[in-house]
């Protein structure tokens, strides 16, 4: 487990930019946030879509209300909100997992039935303080294992977070 602070919401942007270019190169497809109401995994997610190839113009909005967003990125990024499905998931989260082509944003994932959980995911838990953010990041799986050191420090040659 890494730790990361984001004092600003440049450095969430920058962060989101980050996850970009790491997350579609490799295996991990699959980023799993956690936090309360208002603690920016809407605002992660948006940067990470505006970042994507094709994400520029999305207009990102959280899927409380739809249960899952589709983005036009590439690749193709499937953004859902279980804060309403607690112990289930819907059919598109589901079938969005088992498609190796998909890179899968799942906000509220205490909720992701154990069952579901992917081979390779990037776990992000994201706590609200006085002076920011501080991420909780945990890779598992063969692929994700080493994202959380890449990321931070990755973040910290760019001079953002710490």
């Amino acid at each position: 487990m890494a730790e990361l602070r984001l004092a600003t919401l440049e450095d969430t942007l920058k962060f989101g930019e980050l996850l970009a270019r790491l997350l579609p190169s490799g295996e991990t497809r699959a980023l799993l946030l956690r936090g309360g109401l208002g603690s920016g995994k809407t605002t992660l997610t948006a940067a990470l879509v505006r970042s994507l190839p094709g994400g520029e113009d999305a207009e990102v909005s959280s899927p409380s209300f739809t249960l899952c967003n589709i983005y036009p990125t590439r690749p193709q990024l499937v953004h859902c909100d279980l804060y309403r499905c607690p112990g289930h998931a819907p059919e598109e989260l589901v079938d969005a997992l088992e498609d190796s082509e998909k890179l899968v944003v799942v906000e509220w994932a205490d909720y992701l039935p154990a069952d579901l959980l992917p081979e390779d995911f990037l776990d992000i838990s994201i706590k609200m303080e006085d002076d920011g953010r501080l991420l909780l990041l945990r890779g598992a799986g063969p692929h994700a294992g080493t994202l959380p050191a890449t990321l931070v420090s990755a973040m910290a040659d760019s001079g953002h977070g710490d």
